[in-house]
């Protein structure tokens, strides 16, 4: 017999009941960009119809979700499965702990397991200076970045994992972390999460998707006036996020990838802008509990019918003007705010356009 401390069940047929349930509703791809959040796996991108993640020592993901099949596949182990493989596999638990792990959870959950805990132990960071390694500057200087633009931000991080030394640019980021680029790695060690940086008297809150694209804007505008905000991966632009930038009350510019991640990410930004701005406006919650979302793919439907929004309403919703705008038209045409940078030499008519 099985008591869970957080659902009742009491035998197996009501664990195969609940396992049935969280494989419908919980979304997959949720618990993976949980990982990344955690440091422990890094977002490689989307291609098709599929999200690929890998380990932070390889170059390229193995590890892809369908999201729409809500499953997903390690090619490099050749093995995969559903929500509860994942959390067997990735948090070394057994069946039944990782049921009743996920009948308690929430879509913003953070995953601390024993696994992970015990690979971040293993990473031990040797040195921190300032950048000088000629490959590192090398690497700067194909991003299109010089030394004095990077060195108020970023420093040169040597590390060791199981053994090996490994060294690259580094930038901190809120969970006490650091944000590694180089031409051979991109990770995070000792935790993952977003950046922030305030440049003088905050007049508005931009948004972008990594350093460099952070980095760029600055070499491209020279503005010093604003507070940035670099997800590091757009698995970290969670509800609650958008909702703490609302609250601040401010113009707010999304600069993230010229993509389907990146158009997605901007759109669904904007949709909760107008959502919260229509509550504001008619008086409604706006401190949401989002621990109702819990196991919902379709986030904003489902938050629609929790605040009782009768769908009559909805049209006026998706009208509003708010103060939320997707940038990538000034760089329409490049994959990112970098390879913009990069493609015009430095320089360019940035600021008439933006």
């Amino acid at each position: 017999m099985y008591l869970y401390k957080n659902v009742n069940i009491v035998n197996y047929y009501e664990v195969k009941q609940e396992a049935a349930r969280i494989k419908q509703d919980f979304p997959v791809l949720d618990y993976f960009q949980s990982l990344v959040k955690s440091g422990f796996l890094k977002y490689e991108g989307i291609h098709g119809k599929e999200y690929f993640f890998g380990f932070l020592e390889q170059r390229t993901g193995s590890i892809a979700v369908d999201d729409k099949a809500n499953v997903w596949y390690d090619h490099a182990a050749g093995k995969g499965g559903d929500i509860i493989a994942a959390v067997q596999k990735f948090e070394n638990k057994t069946f039944f702990e990782s049921v009743e792990s996920l009948s308690g959870s929430v879509s913003e959950r953070e995953f601390v397991s024993r696994q992970i805990t015990e690979i971040t132990q293993k990473i031990v960071v040797e040195k921190v200076s300032e950048i000088s390694h000629d490959a590192l500057i090398q690497y700067l200087r194909c991003r299109g970045i010089d030394l004095q633009d990077i060195a108020p931000f970023a420093k040169e991080v040597h590390w060791r994992n199981k053994g090996k030394r490994y060294f690259a640019v580094g930038f901190p980021n809120q969970s006490g972390g650091w944000v590694l680029r180089s031409s051979i790695f991109k990770g995070n060690i000792l935790g993952g999460g977003i950046s922030i940086q305030i440049l003088g008297t905050i007049r508005s809150i931009k948004v972008f998707e990594g350093w460099f694209d952070f980095l760029s804007y600055l070499k491209l505008s020279g503005a010093t006036d604003f507070k940035a905000i670099i997800l590091n991966s757009t698995a970290n632009l969670s509800m609650r996020l958008m909702l703490d930038i609302l609250k601040e009350e401010q113009k707010v510019e999304l600069y993230l990838d010229n993509d389907a991640t990146g158009g997605a990410c901007s759109n669904g930004f904007i949709e909760i802008a107008q959502l919260y701005q229509y509550c504001v406006k008619r008086g409604l919650a706006t401190d949401w509990d989002l621990t109702l979302l819990r196991g919902s793919k379709k986030k904003i439907r489902k938050l629609l019918s929790n605040l009782s929004i009768e769908p009559s309403n909805e049209e006026k919703i998706w009208k509003m003007e708010v103060d939320v705008f997707d940038q990538r038209k000034i760089y329409s045409g490049f994959e990112d705010l970098n390879m913009f940078l990069v493609g015009n030499d430095g320089t360019s008519d940035f600021l008439l356009v933006s």
